[in-house]
């Protein structure tokens, strides 16, 4: 179904392990024994798709991928986006349900597949293992309330600084140094997931670049400072 690169050794990537949720990152670990191997993918890679039936988790351990929702009109909809650190299908396949997003890279991404049989056996034999998985499950549903509240609460500049500051974070971590990054989305995309209109995005863009916020080069965005960024505290 899914295919990785071939391409092998150390490459560039969008986003590092920096800052991913600890939940996730522990996971691993507790899973080693069956035989993990990481594996290179690039963008537009399609890991699972809305209506099938879970036969894998993937732990994402770098890069970024998004999840989208389509409706019977055809309409496809981002509901969220995943950054390193995070566990795609997790909760379908503790449910053994179909799927209910698709599952996208967003960007070149390092990912581990383990097949969804293997890991509920795992999870039903080791304690540890199955309150990882609630942690994670747990973290899951506070992002989403996250995201929600962000919708609802912020304004649309507001949301777009700490989308270009959750990116910056993932990149390298810091939170003063002058940073650069490609959006990971296209930006009707990066609209759609912000809920405005890409003609909006354009003008806060600009506002951004008139007060020196960002400039922007041959595709890349280059901050002055992060903590100019306005960004939710965690």
């Amino acid at each position: 179904m899914v295919q990785p690169s071939p391409t092998t050794g150390a490459e560039p990537n969008l986003i590092q392990a920096d800052g991913a949720p600890t939940s996730a990152q522990e996971l691993i670990p507790l899973i080693a024994g069956v035989g993990l191997t990481s594996q290179s993918y690039p963008p537009a890679v399609e890991l699972f798709h809305q209506g099938e039936t879970a036969e894998e988790l993937f732990f994402l351990e770098t890069g970024i991928a998004k999840l989208v929702y389509s409706e019977e009109s055809g309409h496809d909809l981002i509901a969220d986006i995943r950054l390193s650190g995070s566990v795609l299908g997790l909760s379908a396949v503790i449910r053994n349900q179909s799927h209910h997003l698709t599952a996208t890279t967003a960007s070149r991404c390092r990912l581990i597949r383990v097949s969804a049989s293997r890991f509920m056996e795992l999870v039903r034999g080791d304690p540890a293992l199955a309150m990882t998985v609630q942690h994670i499950l747990s973290d899951e549903v506070i992002n989403q309330a996250a995201r929600i509240a962000e919708i609802a609460c912020l304004n649309a500049r507001q949301r777009l600084e700490n989308f270009i500051w959750r990116i910056t974070q993932q990149t390298d971590g810091t939170t003063q140094k002058q940073s650069r990054l490609q959006l990971p989305l296209k930006q009707w995309e990066v609209a759609q997931f912000l809920a405005i209109t890409p003609g909006y995005l354009c003008k806060l863009l600009s506002e951004l670049e008139t007060e020196e916020i960002i400039s922007r080069k041959n595709g890349w965005i280059f901050i002055t400072t992060n903590q100019n960024l306005w960004h939710r505290a965690d």
